[in-house]
C-alpha cells in the first residue's frame, strides 16, 4: 500500500518539513533534532508518542497520501491513550474522524491506531503473548508493530535489527508481523489458532484435574479400581443375605402369636363397625316410622272430626244471619245455601269417610308394630356392641402381653439384623462414590486423549497451512535475493567461508556469510545489514500487492558507525545510490526518508530539512546537552505499543 508523508507542521510555530515523492533527507547536527522529527513521523502514523521533553504537550499536523486518498492530521504530543486525534479527507469522500489515540471508549468504534490499519489493509489480529504457550493471554498487533518494517530507528539501526536483544515482547511481535506479512501466519487460520487455544486451555484445566484426584485416591483405600470393585461385588452378597435375614425374620413375625391376635382383634373390630353402622341405620327407620305413626293419627283424627260435622250439620238452614242477627229472607233455590247464595260442594258420603278412617287406624297400629320390632333390634345391636367391645379388650391385653414378651426375647437380634443391614448399605455407597470418583477420572482420560488428538491435529492443521503455500516460500526466496543483491551494491564486508546470505527461517533475522546479526561484531557492518535488511522488505513487497508492508521507508542515522574516508565513504556512497535508485524507479510508490549529520554525498535527494544547533527542529528552543538528538530513553517505556504488552 502506497503511504507518502507529503508535509509535517509543528503547530505554534513557523516549521513546517515538505516532503516529496522519491528520496529525502533531514540533515543536521547532533542535537539539532533529527531523531526528534523521526518520532513526529512516527506519532503523525499511529505510534505511541515518544518524544524530547522540549516537544511533549505540543500539537503536530500533517498531510499523508494513502493510496488515492489525502488525509490531514492533527495530534498533539501526549502519552494520554485517550486523547483526541482529528482526521480530515482532503478531497474525494471528504469524511472527517475525531478518535482516542489508542484506548477504545465508549461511543467509539475505534481508535487512531485502528484507523491506520484499516486505511493502510493491515489485518487486524490479536496473537498470543508467549507464542509456544497458546493459553497466553491474546494481545493486538498494531500499527507501531508494522512499523517496525518501515522505520530503523537511531538507536537499533548499529545494535540490533528491530531492537529485538533490548525487548522479548518487540521481538516476539516483530517475528508475528513478519509472518503476517509474508502470509506465514494466515489470518483464515485464526480459528485454527482460536481452537487450539481452547483445546490447550481446556486440556491444561483438565490435566491438572485429574492429577488431583489421583493424588487424592492415592492417600486413601480406594485407589485401585479392581479391589473396589471385588468389593462392591461381596458387599452386594452380604447385603443381600443380610436382607434375606430380615425377611426371615419377618416371616417368623408373621408365623407368631401375635400375628393371630392382631387379625382377631381386626375381625373384632370390624363386627364392632359393623354393629354400629346397623344401630344406625336401624335407629334412624324407627324415627321415620314414629314420625309416619304421628302423621297416620292426625289423619285419623280429621276423619273422625269430618264424621262428626256430617251427622250434626247436615240439612241445617240459616233463617238468622249468625253475624248481626237479622233475620235471612227467603231467597236462593234448593240447590243454594240461603246464606251466600253459593251452591255448596258435595261432601263424601259417610260411609266413605267411616272406610277411609278404619284404613287408616289399621296403618297406626301396623306402624307400631314396627316401631317395637326397630327397638327390639336395637336392644339387640347393643348387646351385640357390648359383647365385642369386651371381647377387643380382652384380645388387646392379651396382644400387649404377647408383644411385650417377643420384643424382649428378640430386641438383640433385631437390633443385629438392622445394624449389619445398614452398615454394608453404607459401606457399598461409599464404594460406589468411589468408583464414581474413578469413572470420573477415566472419562477426563478419555476426554484428555481426545483433546491431545484434537491439539495435534489442530497443529499439523496450522503447520500445513503456514508450510503448504508455494507463494510463501516464494517470497522468502526473493526476499533473500533482494537482501543479498542490497548488500552486494553496498559492497559491505564478506565472510568468504560460507558466502551467501539471508532471512534465517526460524527467527527471520539476517544471516550474512553464515553469520548471525549478533556475530558480526562491527557496528559499521551491522548498519549496512540493517539497511539492506529493511530495503530488501520494500523491494519484495514492490513487486508483490499480497505484501501489507506499507511502501514507507525511514531510515534515523544512515551513516552511523559508517566510516567517511576512502573504501567507507565509497559504501556510504553506494548505501545511498541504491537507496536512490529503488525510490526513483519506484516514485510514485516508495517514499524514503533518511536522517544523516551530514549532507548526502551524492546528488539527487531532496533535502526536506536542515537542521544545526542554532536552528532546531523547536525553534528558539536551547541545544541539547548531550551528544544525541535527544535524551536517551528505553523505547519499552516511551513508546509501550513496541512491547506488544498493551491493549
Amino acid at each position: 500500500m502506497r503511504l507518502r508523508i507529503e508535509e509535517l507542521t509543528l503547530v505554534g510555530t513557523n516549521r513546517t518539513i515538505r516532503f516529496e515523492p522519491g528520496m529525502n533527507a533531514i540533515v543536521g547536527g547532533m542535537s539539532g533534532g533529527k531523531t526528534a522529527t523521526v518520532s513526529c513521523l512516527r506519532a503523525l502514523l499511529g505510534a505511541e508518542v515518544s518524544v524530547v521533553p522540549e516537544l511533549r504537550g505540543r500539537t503536530i499536523s500533517g498531510t499523508v497520501l494513502v493510496g488515492e486518498r489525502r488525509f490531514r492530521i492533527v495530534r498533539q504530543l501526549v502519552t494520554t491513550s485517550t486523547a483526541k486525534v482529528d482526521i480530515a479527507e482532503i478531497g474525494g469522500r471528504q469524511e472527517v474522524w475525531r478518535l482516542p489515540a489508542s484506548q477504545l471508549q465508549a461511543g467509539y468504534d475505534q481508535t487512531f491506531r485502528d484507523w491506520w490499519l484499516t486505511m493502510l489493509g493491515l489485518p487486524r489480529i490479536r496473537v498470543p503473548r508467549a507464542p509456544t504457550d497458546e493459553t497466553s493471554p491474546l494481545v493486538p498487533v498494531t500499527i507501531s508493530d508494522y512499523l517496525m518494517y518501515c522505520v530503523l530507528r537511531q538507536k537499533e539501526i548499529d545494535t540490533s535489527v528491530f531492537g529485538t536483544p533490548d525487548n522479548t515482547q518487540k521481538n516476539i511481535k516483530r517475528k508475528y508481523v513478519f509472518e503476517i506479512l509474508y502470509g506465514l501466519y494466515d489470518p483464515q487460520a485464526a480459528g485454527l489458532r482460536e481452537r487450539l487455544r481452547n483445546v490447550t486451555t481446556e486440556l491444561n484445566a483438565l490435566t491438572a484435574d485429574a492429577a488431583t484426584l489421583e493424588r487424592i485416591l492415592e492417600t486413601t483405600a480406594f485407589a485401585s479400581r479392581a479391589h473396589l470393585e471385588v468389593q462392591r461385588q461381596e458387599t452386594e452378597q452380604q447385603l443381600t443375605q443380610a436382607r434375606q435375614a430380615d425377611l426371615s425374620l419377618t416371616e417368623e413375625l408373621t408365623d407368631s402369636a401375635t400375628v393371630s391376635l392382631r387379625t382377631q382383634i381386626g375381625e373384632a373390630e370390624a363386627e364392632l363397625a359393623r354393629i354400629a353402622d346397623a344401630a344406625a341405620a336401624e335407629a334412624a327407620s324407627a324415627s321415620r316410622l314414629e314420625e309416619l305413626r304421628d302423621q297416620l293419627i292426625a289423619q285419623s283424627r280429621r276423619l273422625t272430626r269430618a264424621l262428626v260435622a256430617e251427622r250434626l250439620l247436615n240439612d241445617f238452614e240459616f233463617h238468622t244471619c249468625p253475624r248481626c242477627g237479622a233475620d235471612v229472607p227467603e231467597r236462593g233455590d234448593e240447590n243454594t245455601c240461603r246464606l251466600c247464595l253459593q251452591t255448596p260442594p258435595q261432601a263424601p258420603a259417610p260411609s266413605s269417610l267411616a272406610a277411609e278412617q278404619d284404613r287408616v287406624i289399621e296403618q297406626v297400629t301396623e306402624t307400631e308394630e314396627l316401631i317395637k320390632r326397630s327397638r327390639r333390634r336395637l336392644d339387640e345391636l347393643e348387646a351385640a356392641r357390648s359383647v365385642q367391645a369386651r371381647r377387643r379388650a380382652d384380645l388387646g391385653e392379651q396382644l400387649d402381653r404377647a408383644t411385650a414378651t417377643y420384643i424382649t426375647d428378640q430386641t438383640e437380634r433385631i437390633r443385629a439384623v438392622a445394624a449389619q443391614q445398614a452398615r454394608l448399605e453404607e459401606h457399598l455407597a461409599r464404594i460406589d462414590d468411589a468408583l464414581a470418583v474413578h469413572d470420573r477420572l477415566q472419562g477426563q482420560s478419555e476426554r484428555i486423549a481426545e483433546l491431545e488428538r484434537e491439539q495435534e491435529d489442530l497443529s499439523s492443521r496450522i503447520a500445513a497451512a503456514r508450510h503448504s503455500n508455494t507463494a510463501v516460500h516464494d517470497r522468502l526466496d526473493r526476499l533473500d535475493e533482494a537482501f543479498e543483491a542490497a548488500l552486494r551494491s553496498f559492497d559491505a564486508p564478506r565472510f568468504d567461508k560460507r558466502p551467501g546470505s539471508r532471512i534465517n527461517r526460524e527467527t527471520y533475522m539476517p544471516v550474512v556469510d553464515g553469520r548471525s546479526f549478533a556475530d558480526l561484531q562491527s557496528q559499521g557492518v551491522e548498519v549496512l545489514v540493517n539497511v539492506a535488511h529493511v530495503l530488501a522488505h520494500q523491494q519484495v513487497a514492490l513487486h508483490d500487492d499480497d505484501i501489507p508492508l506499507p511502501n514507507l521507508l525511514i531510515i534515523d542515522g544512515i551513516s552511523s558507525n559508517v566510516g567517511h574516508e576512502g573504501v567507507d565513504l565509497e559504501r556510504l556512497r553506494k548505501m545511498y545510490a541504491t537507496l536512490l535508485d529503488t525510490a526513483t524507479e519506484h516514485i510514485d510508490r516508495l517514499q524514503i526518508i533518511v536522517t544523516d549529520n551530514d549532507s548526502p554525498p551524492i546528488d539527487g535527494i531532496h533535502r526536506a530539512l536542515e537542521l544545526s544547533d542554532r536552528d532546531r527542529l523547536v525553534p528558539g528552543v536551547p541545544a541539547a546537552t548531550d551528544d544525541g538528538d535527544h535524551p536517551q530513553t528505553d523505547d519499552r517505556t516511551l513508546d509501550g505499543d513496541d512491547s506488544g504488552a498493551s491493549e
